[in-house]
């Protein structure tokens, strides 16, 4: 008949071999699971050392709770260490990317060439004496003898803000260009279709323009 076995060494590593176990899992903490599992393991050896004519059921327990958390431990870091090895460097490739300020070397030509092109439209070019000379057509007549909308385009470039309507069975068409320069201006232009698809002027409103023609470095909108 066996004797009982000597518990206390197996308790021990029983205990210390389930807690390893249960973290041997989790990265990062599945270090200290390491330790728990070789300190498990040690005690279960001893146990089953001192058990040798007797039950060692909780040594053995113990033991091998340790010996399956080291291995687990094991594979999970060879599997583990390469991914965070990976972020790690692509944590500091966008930090590092994120830092540097940009240049116009780091930026394709036609991206920048395209930006230029917009502050260049961004300008309000519009005088007093260019928003005198539209002529405004005869409205009952289909604004006949007004300025052509595509002339007005070609010169002054894309309003910043379009939108047509249909009026009294004419579509009609109004303009603007803004300006949050000092003082701010503005331009409406509006405009009625003719049969061959053409816009011509036929009523028009500015405010803050000069005569003298020069160009406004305010913010258009």
């Amino acid at each position: 008949m066996k004797q009982e076995e000597y518990k206390t060494l197996g308790i021990l590593a029983v205990i210390f071999g389930a807690g390893a176990l249960l973290s041997s899992r989790i990265p990062i903490i599945n270090s200290l699971a390491f330790l728990l599992g070789f300190v498990a393991l040690i005690l279960g050896v001893i146990g089953i050392g001192l058990n040798l004519q007797n039950q060692k059921t909780l040594a053995m327990i113990g033991s091998s709770f340790g010996l399956i958390s080291i291995i687990i431990v094991l594979i999970s870091q060879l599997l583990f260490t390469p991914i965070f090895a990976d972020f790690i460097r692509g944590y500091r490739s966008s930090s590092n990317y994120l830092m540097e300020e940009p240049t116009n070397e780091d930026w394709p030509n036609s991206i920048i060439d395209e930006y230029e092109n917009e502050e260049e439209e961004e300008i309000f070019t519009w005088t007093q004496d260019q928003f005198d000379a539209l002529i405004e057509g005869d409205p009952s007549n289909q604004g006949q003898g007004g300025t052509n909308y595509s002339d007005i385009i070609r010169e002054h470039g894309i309003p910043d803000s379009e939108s047509e309507s249909n009026l009294d069975n004419q579509e009609t068409k109004r303009i603007s260009y803004l300006s949050l320069g000092s003082p701010s201006k503005a331009v409406v232009l509006n405009f009625v279709k003719q049969k061959n698809g053409q816009f011509l002027l036929i009523h028009k409103f500015s405010i803050g323009l000069e005569s003298q023609k020069q160009h406004d470095t305010g913010i258009r909108i």
